[in-house]
């Protein structure tokens, strides 16, 4: 199974609060699992700041409920968020951080400079030097991982940053992360099977060349994106992770203009997965939202690339009519999954 993890583990719920007890308690820990001391903490978007105890722990009371991020930033180390949705009931909350690397020393004392960094590791958690970092845009910029994991990208654009890592022997991980400022990720390659047959070998780790056409158009419809479609990352649906994936995209802020569309479409939304397989016409509540890394949606009309209709050309997708008789085109979802 092919996991693509970011720096945030929600561990669930504890028991209710009561009082002045706070409603988001949490702890900030490293790579190798030590507290950390001393990390700013801070519900983006509130007053609600604080740092950690020598234990790495932070709460805060009476936190405003609904969709919030915990955003943890420390000297030393690159940023961090875990996207939460904070109950009645008191939430406790996991956020590992990365030390700085010093590769980007040199890159501190830039404000507003915008950072990918990050690390990538085998199912051991033992770093896979020699993996291929890529980002999905026109140029397709490309990184490799030294032989401590490592990868660090800048100059690149706030917003959602859809990437993949490859490496022959190991499943492909595409994912995508919000990105506003620095931003440190850790992503974890799973070996691949031994007796894996060199097709599925290929089609798994993402180096034949229908996988690697896949990621070609998905690069070129982000370099095309339009105002109106949307891409959704894991970061946007963890809070509603136990949600059907419909369900869960109508509770997104980032989704909010698309509520007429994907509510005229419902069960006719056209799919791919994973890039290039045809689901054809269904309803996006097929799936969950805890089992997709991220969704690319197109309204009718949005997909300047023409790589989605292409790929489902046999699938029997109906497009929409409007009220005046006239074609607007298919509702497109592109599904990647965990």
């Amino acid at each position: 199974m092919l996991i693509a993890a970011a720096l945030v583990v929600v561990a669930g719920s504890v028991a209710s609060a009561q009082g002045t007890e706070p409603n988001v308690s949490g702890r900030v820990l490293s790579a190798a699992g030590i507290p950390i001391a001393g990390i700013e903490v801070q519900l983006e978007g509130t007053t609600f700041t604080t740092r950690t105890d020598t234990r790495g722990r932070f709460a805060f009371t009476d936190a405003p409920g609904g969709p919030q991020d915990v955003v943890v930033r420390g000297i030393g180390y690159l940023p961090a968020r875990a996207a939460v949705r904070i109950p009645e009931r008191s939430l406790d909350v996991t956020i590992t951080v990365l030390a700085q690397p010093a590769a980007l020393d040199t890159v501190t004392v830039r404000e507003k400079i915008t950072v990918l960094s990050g690390i990538v590791v085998d199912e051991r958690d033992q770093p896979v030097p020699g993996a291929t970092v890529q980002i999905a845009s026109s140029d397709r910029r490309t990184v490799t991982t030294g032989e401590d994991g490592w990868f660090t990208i800048t100059g690149l654009r706030a917003g959602t940053i859809v990437f993949r890592v490859t490496k022959d022997g190991y499943f492909m991980a595409n994912t995508a992360v919000r990105l506003t400022e620095w931003r440190g990720v850790i992503v974890r390659l799973e070996t691949l099977p031994e007796r894996m047959g060199a097709t599925a070998r290929g089609d798994r780790s993402g180096t034949s060349n229908n996988a690697i056409i896949a990621w070609r158009d998905a690069a070129l419809r982000m370099s095309m994106r339009g105002g109106r479609s949307v891409v959704i990352s894991s970061d946007d649906l963890a809070p509603f992770a136990n949600m059907a994936l419909g369900e869960a995209i109508l509770h997104l802020k980032a989704a909010t203009h698309l509520t007429t569309d994907l509510t005229r479409a419902r069960t006719a939304i056209c799919v791919v997965q994973d890039g290039r397989r045809a689901i054809g016409s269904t309803t996006l509540d097929t799936w969950r939202a805890d089992e997709v890394e991220m969704i690319e949606l197109y309204p009718p009309g949005t997909d300047a690339s023409g790589t989605i209709a292409r790929y489902l050309r046999s699938a029997g997708c109906r497009a929409e009519v409007s009220s005046q008789g006239r074609s607007r085109g298919a509702f497109y979802a592109v599904l990647w999954m965990k």
